[in-house]
């Protein structure tokens, strides 16, 4: 079995690369392994989509008005080959993203999308689904040329051919549709991804800087220019009027909310929304990450840092009731274990929900040092 150190070295600072797949690749492992940080220590299936939703934010910042180059264009049969095959499918949906009335250019925006296409609201009009449905198909089929060919050990040396989930052996991460593609992360390559998330992040930022600065093209680039593309936060946010609305329409009946933070009673005009896990650390708008709290405290104290483990634990009992005042209207609980079900795999009670968020809470901030209070 390979080191999963020496593998994840190997592939980020020694191999050839034509272009930034394998860069791609496996920085979206690396924040997968961040989401998913309870997994045992098996063998990972990931499906091939949940690769390509990574691209998804990874590559929007280098598609639209400006484009940067991923790679040289090669001239085949007379014909100038794109450096990314899915340039197209992606330039199209970020100029339809961006003609939103609440949207604007920016390179973190396919953050913001994501969210909102993982948690299926319905917001997302027609035409952008279904861009953004066609994007990923072709993000899907372009994932499987890094897959096949990371590591030098031969065609996939590393991960396996892509399969079927359900023929796979190994831990699927939640969600995993059984029929769909899917390739085997190993435990070593998981749990070095889950020790060294930091690491990893950072070698997969330098070394995707430099090879985009030595790839000839006009207006030259230097890497800082990719550096700074990369590593941009979303500055907006996607207007959460229907989940607002739910909970107010809780407040109003009577279901009381208090802020986890600071134990104040909330009224239905008196509420901030709150991600747990800030927008600006990874964008999550599932009904778990989001809890009515305190203005003040939330614009003020809490701002985009994780409550440390202290105030969490605090919190436990506050947020415990807030999902259970959530499963008490029908479309609001139902959406709620939709969401826990994806993100924790199996359906969970409130004070379950609770642990679970907890924990996941903790290993995000940790992974990443993000700031706390």
């Amino acid at each position: 079995m390979h080191d999963g150190r020496e593998v994840l070295a190997t592939l980020l600072r020694h191999e050839a690369k034509s272009n930034t797949y394998k860069f791609a690749l496996i920085r979206a492992l690396n924040d997968l392994a961040l989401e998913y940080p309870w997994l045992p220590d098996q063998d990972v299936i990931v499906p091939l989509r949940r690769v390509a939703e990574r691209w998804l934010v990874s590559y929007w910042p280098f598609v639209g008005e400006r484009e940067v180059q991923q790679g040289a264009r090669s001239l085949r049969d007379g014909v100038r080959r794109q450096d990314m095959s899915f340039r197209a499918a992606l330039t199209r949906l970020r100029l339809a993203w961006e003609a939103l009335p609440y949207t604007r250019s920016h390179p973190a925006d396919g953050a913001l999308l994501l969210a909102e296409y993982r948690t299926g609201r319905g917001r997302l009009d027609p035409e952008l689904l279904m861009l953004t449905e066609q994007t990923l198909s072709a993000m899907v089929q372009t994932v499987k040329q890094p897959v096949k060919f990371a590591g030098p050990w031969g065609p996939h040396g590393v991960f396996g051919p892509p399969l079927p989930a359900r023929t796979l052996l190994g831990v699927p991460l939640p969600g995993a549709r059984p029929d769909e593609p899917a390739f085997v992360v190993p435990a070593t390559m998981w749990q070095a991804l889950r020790d060294l998330s930091l690491w990893v992040e950072a070698l997969c930022l330098h070394e995707w800087s430099l090879f985009v600065e030595r790839v000839d093209q006009t207006p030259a680039v230097t890497r800082g220019d990719v550096f700074t593309l990369l590593t941009a936060v979303p500055e907006a946010r996607v207007p959460l009027t229907w989940e607002r609305n739910q909970v107010r329409l809780l407040l109003l009946e009577g279901t009381p909310f208090a802020c986890p933070w600071t134990g104040r009673d909330l009224g239905a005009d008196d509420f901030n929304l709150d991600h747990l896990i800030p927008v600006s650390v990874h964008p999550i708008n599932e009904l778990w990450n989001l809890v009515p709290s305190d203005p003040q405290h939330n614009m003020h104290v809490k701002r985009d840092r994780i409550p440390g483990d202290a105030r969490l634990r605090q919190a436990a009992p506050f947020l415990t009731r807030i999902y259970a005042g959530y499963m008490t209207a029908p479309r609001l609980g139902s959406s709620l274990q939709e969401d826990v079900h994806g993100r924790f795999g199996r359906l969970l009670a409130a004070p379950h929900i609770t642990a679970e968020v907890i924990r996941l809470s903790d290993a995000v901030a940790q992974a990443r040092n993000v700031p706390r209070y």
